[in-house]
Order: structure tokens, then sequence, then C-alpha cells
């Protein structure tokens, strides 16, 4: 045998060692011993009135709320209607309050292949106070929607803040 030959064998070997020894040392990523238990999940029903498109000439649908900047004092309110653009103004204001404040949004639509979305409205509410309950009226006239949502504690080391939204 040759000392090429020889030496292709053993790096052949060495390769595999190195190869072999990693799938004992490595655990795949696992990082916790933690395990989920399987529970079987409760899906909202198809027929719950969620889903509904609401009553009322262009009403607001799909209204949904998302965190509007990095520390938690402003959202961006957002939906959709169908038929015109109608308005792009959010009235709020804060529980206990008789001011309302107006923050006015903007309003696109898009277009792909033979398909033409409504109107979509984004409308960013901002200056919001810390831990306040604020309640929000979208639409006009007859079709108007109002909804409710609570800003998160002041940013802290030990502020715990957990962010989820069930509409209707």
């Amino acid at each position: 045998m040759s000392s090429s030959s020889s030496s292709v064998i053993c790096s052949f070997v060495i390769v595999l060692a190195l190869f072999f020894n990693s799938l004992l040392l490595c655990n795949g990523g696992k990082t916790s011993i933690y395990v989920r238990k399987e529970e079987k999940t409760v899906d909202m029903p198809l027929h719950s009135d969620v889903f509904q498109a609401p009553l009322g000439y262009n009403a607001p649908q799909q209204v949904h709320i998302t965190q509007g900047d990095h520390v938690g004092k402003a959202v961006i309110v957002s939906w959709v209607t169908q038929d015109e653009p109608g308005s792009n103004t959010v009235v709020y204001w804060s529980e206990g309050s008789k001011e309302k404040m107006k923050a006015v949004g903007k309003i696109s639509t898009y277009k792909y292949y033979n398909y033409t979305s409504g109107f979509i409205h984004h409308c960013t509410v901002k200056n919001l106070e810390y831990n306040t309950k604020y309640y929000y009226v979208v639409g006009e006239g007859t079709s108007m929607r109002k909804f409710w949502f609570t800003t998160p504690p002041e940013v802290g080391p030990d502020v715990p803040y957990t962010f989820g939204l069930i509409g209707k």
C-alpha cells in the first residue's frame, strides 16, 4: 500500500471518527428539558359571530390593533371598509374622561390579478398614558363601531407584559 493511499484512508477514518463523535456530543439544539404537554387546542368555531360581517352600510370590518411604538404609548388601529373609503379617523378617549381626541390615518387598496382589496385603514394613536383603559370608535353614522384596549404598564426591568387580542 502506498503512502498516499494510506494517508487518504487515515484522513477518512479521522473524519468518520469526528462525525460519529459529534453525533454523541451534540444534542441537536436542545436547550431545555422542558417538554410542552400535548393538549387539544380550543379553536374558535367558524360559525362564531365574530366572523360575521358587521351590520350597516360600509361598516368597518376586521378591526384590530397592534402596538404602535417600542414603549407602549401608541397603538395602530386597522380596519377595512368594503364599499367606499369612508372615514379614516379614530375617535378615542380614556376611561372616565369626557374629552374625546382624534387621530387621522391613511387609506390604501391593492390589486392582485383580478382581486381588488377593500379600503384598508391604518391609524396611529400616539401619546397615550401607561396602564390606562381607552375606548375608540371607527366608522361613521349608523355603522360606527366601538372598542376598547388597555395600554401596558411603564417599561421597566421587572415589568411583565403580555399583548394579545381576540376580536369581534
